[in-house]
């Protein structure tokens, strides 16, 4: 299968998401393929086309981006923090702040596949969005998840191990109200909970349980901190970001 087949297979749903994360990070021929398609666009000064959505065509966060490429110098930290804005790698994988391209999250997944959907759209515009499974599974995540365990192990500990104990089969709000009270009866807190500078940053002990959060350590210049004791060892973590 040629690179861009299996691009086309991935974004058709016929590759699993994580599989074809794990190839996209060690293969380059797939990045190489994707910024040929960006770099090709700007050079020949066509600029980028709108990508149609099932929902009533609206634009989507990655493809409102794509004119950073275009434009980078005027876009100074305006999506990552960077000077510039050029590469596509930096485009589908950078962690930044509360951006999360973790595909085994709901939020990574569905901005993952937008993204390489978004910039493939602009080699073949005959392609059918089929990323509505991810934003359907973001949108109920958004539902359920506070903001303090969107992102990092966190998210994919609710994604892997609480999620699927409710199938949608389920009346929708008694699905929400029961995972919403699942995820509070395993992420424990004994005073608040955090707020976090960057992502969700929440620990997972050495049983694959969450720790328990005990309380906001303190912070010293730019480094904020908060504790979290391991229930399953009685050993604490302290979890460090930087403003």
């Amino acid at each position: 299968m040629n690179t861009e087949t299996k691009i086309r297979e991935f974004l058709l749903g016929n590759i699993d998401i994580v599989a074809f994360r794990q190839e996209y990070d060690t293969n380059d021929d797939i990045n190489d393929f994707l910024q040929n398609i960006i770099d090709t666009r700007i050079s020949s000064g066509i600029g980028f086309i709108q990508t149609p959505r099932n929902y009533d065509n609206k634009i989507t966060f990655s493809h409102r981006y794509l004119y950073c490429f275009a434009q980078p110098d005027l876009y100074p930290g305006y999506v990552y923090g960077d000077d510039s804005f050029t590469s596509v790698r930096t485009f589908l994988t950078k962690e930044w702040r509360m951006l999360t391209h973790n595909v085994k999250t709901a939020s990574g997944a569905w901005k993952f596949y937008d993204g390489v959907f978004d910039i493939f759209y602009q080699f073949d515009s005959t392609l059918e969005y089929r990323g509505q499974k991810y934003e359907e599974a973001y949108s109920y995540a958004l539902d359920v998840i506070p903001e303090y365990l969107s992102g990092g192990q966190a998210e994919m500990y609710i994604q892997e191990n609480i999620i699927p104990l409710f199938p949608e089969t389920m009346p929708k709000t008694r699905r929400i109200k029961e995972t919403k009270a699942r995820i509070r009866q395993e992420f424990k807190s004994e005073k608040g909970y955090p707020c976090w500078v960057q992502s969700s940053d929440w620990p997972i002990g050495a049983d694959g349980k969450p720790m328990t959060y005990v309380k906001k350590g303190k912070r010293i210049g730019s480094i904020h901190r908060w504790i979290f004791r391991d229930e399953s060892t009685g050993e604490l973590t302290t979890v460090e970001q930087y403003d």
